[in-house]
Parts: C-alpha cells; structure tokens; sequence
C-alpha cells in the first residue's frame, strides 16, 4: 500500500506540472469573463488515503461558468467513510467498563476555481483548484445522545488536473488526480491527511439538455407559426 501511495503522489505532481504549462493569462480570463455566466451546480466525490487507508470526501458546489471554460464558486465537503484508524475509544467510567467509540468527523467549506486549457467536440482538460476552512472532530453517542469532543480548525489546499470525454451529447465520463495539503493544529492529522486524490466521474450536461429542449421548442413554434 506504502508503495502505490508514493506511485499517486509522483503521478499527481507530474500531472499539475504539466497542466501548469497551460494556467491561464490575464487574456484568456478576461476575454472568458465577457460572456454571460450561467448558474451551476455540482455533486462530486473525490477518493484519498488516509494513513495508508481508502477515504472519501463528498461534495456539493454551486458556482459561475463563462463561457464553459471558466468557473468559481464556493462549496461544501466532508469526510464520507470513516477513518477507522483515527477512531478512539472514551470511556464512561473509571472501571472502563461502560465506553463508546469516537469517529472522526472533517468538514470544510471551500471556494474553488476551474479553468478549461483544452477543449474539443468530444475531450477537454481542465486544472480545478479548491482551498477552504473546515473543523475536524471526535463525535461519540452515550445513551442515545450525540457527544463531540476534540475540536480543531484546519486549512485546506486541493491543485488537480482533470479530463473529460463527451460520449453522446449529454453525457460524457471523466476523472481528475490531484493533492490534497491541510494544516491543523493536530500533528497526526497533519501527517496522515496530506494525501493524493483521485475521482472518477459520469457527467450529465444539463446545459446541452437545456439547450436541446429549447432548439426543440423554438421549432415548434416555428411549425405552428407557418401553418397559420
């Protein structure tokens, strides 16, 4: 597992390397920013280790897109499985005989920024950046009442690069790879939480839908106004 962990990390870097080559001026976004922006959202899920163990973080977004090849926008994200070797266990009573077992919550808010460097009919490659503040802690249940204990505040810092490939006109696939880099104050979580990420995505592309849905409206009014 050790060995694969640092076979993601190298591929991570030389992927950001790469697609640092193709960030964009101060043209290319400002010529992106003329065009009206539309309003979207996302779901993802993004998939990482933590201590050399398989974790997920699930997130929503709502943002901006112009032009179909920038966006930003803020969102919302948190730790989806249990990190089964951060758990503890807190005990009741002196004995130890009355003790529960502690998971590990993380949750952060972050604004994110995408820019698309390449984009054709069926494939575009992208560079999305996310950064944020979020809190981590302990959460327990003592006779059926939720108990937190152990709260921290980080700061998170999420560089990727990601691609997609357009199957048919309103659905496509992808996946992305990236780095994820936090600062807390808890030395371990520091340790174990700066990690490489990975996502494999099916996309729907709404905007096609509702591009589609209106060129076929149009039409119909076009049929019933030539018949009059």
């Amino acid at each position: 597992m050790l060995k694969q962990y640092y076979i993601h990390i190298l591929i991570c870097f030389c992927s950001i390397n790469s697609a640092a080559k193709a960030q964009p001026t101060f043209d290319t976004i400002k010529d992106c920013l003329k065009h009206k922006p539309h309003v979207l959202g996302k779901l993802d899920s993004r998939n990482s280790f933590i201590d050399n163990s398989r974790a997920k973080i699930f997130g929503i977004k709502i943002g901006l897109d112009f032009n179909e090849r920038l966006q930003f926008g803020i969102g919302y994200n948190q730790l989806y499985s249990k990190a089964t070797n951060f758990e503890k266990t807190v005990y009741f009573t002196s004995n130890k005989n009355d003790s529960s077992v502690a998971s590990l919550k993380l949750q952060y808010i972050s604004a994110y920024i995408e820019y698309v460097y390449y984009q054709n009919k069926k494939w575009e490659l992208s560079i999305p950046l996310q950064f944020g503040i979020g809190k981590t802690y302990y959460q327990y249940t003592n006779l059926g009442i939720k108990n937190i204990i152990e709260k921290g505040t980080f700061f998170i810092y999420e560089p990727a690069v990601g691609i997609e490939y357009k199957i048919v006109k309103w659905f496509g696939i992808g996946a992305g790879i990236g780095f994820r880099f936090i600062i807390t104050d808890y030395k371990r979580l520091n340790e174990k939480f700066n990690s490489p990420t990975y996502a494999f995505k099916t996309l729907i592309y709404f905007n096609e839908i509702r591009n589609s849905i209106s060129s076929e409206i149009k039409k119909q009014k076009q049929k019933k106004a030539e018949k009059k």
